[in-house]
């Protein structure tokens, strides 16, 4: 195609040819005088004429390609009249798409004992969840921030769950306003510790940190718009994040994602103190409030429920040292009844760093109101977890852990195995 663009028409490509064969002529004719005679020199310039002409039918060949692919570009360009969109080169590199990712594969031992006699023991091999986390950044204070979890439950198959999509702008160091699908700051461990098991210095979730589909009594994700940032304050400095979003659907796991079934929205604040006298320490506090639509056809649900969810966390995060306390009080108002159900729950966790080791040991509490229609199914359940991770690499973590779990019906014995991963 590079030779097309050389000619665009025979008479040029001839007139080329024709100036290159008469500078070159004169040497040619000047050495066959001094070494030929005059019928040499026709029999030369007999040669040099048909190669003249054989190049201008080479020069007519490529015009008539050039203007057939010219015709040919024109009928594709009709055919295709709407261009491949493209970013424009004017508005700087394209965005880079960061991927990183979590998983963990564990082996599980239980032993039930219920409260009619009966005991039961199970014990395998389980694939646990695999997130995909995804960052890019869509401008210089415009950040995007997507989380995709892969989980298989114990019946089969695979679901997906897109569990955070957020758009986030970057004004200063006190105030970043992000909008979509995000974790709701109602708790420390909600906030700081997501969906990747290699996060957590355990195996699992405190009880009262359970996601909204695993038995959870928090709301653990919003859609809407969340504002945060930190401030300077006597003494330390003192970080917020605020949220306006879709309340809880009529159950605890209906995340509202494109509707909201009243018009009430879930506001929610939360805040933490760190003062610099005492590097790691951390002491706060969240106030979260929503109104719960009424589930007509359901005992004791006819009507809304008020919904006021008061937070407090005391922290010390500094290695080798790990020191979480958190607790959740959830109050509700029932129209339907007039009566006001309240459950309380939390954990104690400890840790220390010792080299490549980690000991750890978490107490879990959890009191429900048994007349709170909301959470039906749910137990009270008292516990206490100890183990020992081990850093097998900088992004990979072995995982010894015991559980015992005293629920209203029945008390487990439980042993995990888990190596947990980041990529």
């Amino acid at each position: 195609m590079s030779n097309t663009k050389i000619f665009h028409g025979s008479g040029a490509g001839t007139g080329i040819l024709i100036l290159c064969f008469s500078l070159l002529l004169p040497g040619v004719l000047g050495v066959s005088q001094s070494s030929a005679d005059d019928g040499e020199r026709s029999e030369r310039m007999e040669k040099l004429e048909r190669e003249v002409q054989e190049l201008k039918t080479i020069v007519n060949q490529l015009v008539e390609e050039n203007r057939s692919l010219k015709a040919s570009q024109a009928q594709m360009q009709a055919l295709s009249p709407v261009p491949a969109p493209t970013l424009p080169e004017k508005h700087g590199a394209a965005p880079v798409l960061n991927i990183r990712g979590f998983g963990n594969i564990q082996y599980d031992f239980s032993s039930v004992n219920r409260n009619d006699s009966t005991e039961s023991d199970t014990n395998n091999f389980a694939l646990g969840d695999f997130d995909l986390f995804i960052t890019s950044r869509v401008g210089d204070k415009i950040s995007f921030l997507g989380e995709t979890l892969f989980e298989f439950p114990s019946s089969g198959g695979t679901s997906v769950d897109v569990e955070r999509l957020l758009l986030k702008y970057e004004w200063a160091d006190c105030l970043n306003i992000s909008i979509g699908r995000g974790h709701t700051a109602s708790s420390y461990w909600n906030q700081y510790y997501h969906h990747g098991k290699w996060l957590y210095t355990t195996t699992d979730r405190p009880v009262t940190q359970r996601w909204e589909d695993e038995g959870g009594i928090l709301p653990a994700h919003f859609v809407g718009i969340e504002a945060g940032g930190f401030v300077d304050v006597p003494g330390g400095t003192l970080s917020y994040i605020s949220e306006l979003g879709n309340g809880r659907g009529t159950v605890t796991d209906d995340v509202q994602m494109v509707a909201d079934k009243n018009d009430s929205k879930m506001e929610n604040i939360f805040l933490t103190y760190e003062p610099r006298a005492i590097e790691g320490l951390g002491v706060g506090g969240s106030f979260l409030h929503d109104t719960i639509p009424a589930k007509p056809g359901t005992a004791n649900r006819g009507n809304e429920i008020d919904e006021d969810i008061y937070g407090a966390h005391l922290t010390y995060t500094l290695i080798p040292y790990e020191f979480i306390a958190e607790t959740n009080i959830i109050d509700h108002y029932n129209h339907a009844t007039s009566l006001r159900n309240v459950t309380t729950g939390g954990y104690v966790q400890l840790a220390y760093v010792i080299n490549k080791y980690k000991p750890y040991f978490r107490y879990d509490w959890l009191w429900l109101d048994d007349a709170d229609p909301f959470f039906p199914g749910v137990q009270d359940e008292v516990g206490y977890t100890t183990g020992l991770r081990y850093e097998l690499s900088a992004y990979n973590a072995l995982k010894l852990e015991y559980r015992y779990v005293n629920k209203d019906d029945e008390y487990k014995n439980e042993f995990t195995v888990q190596s947990s991963f980041a990529f």
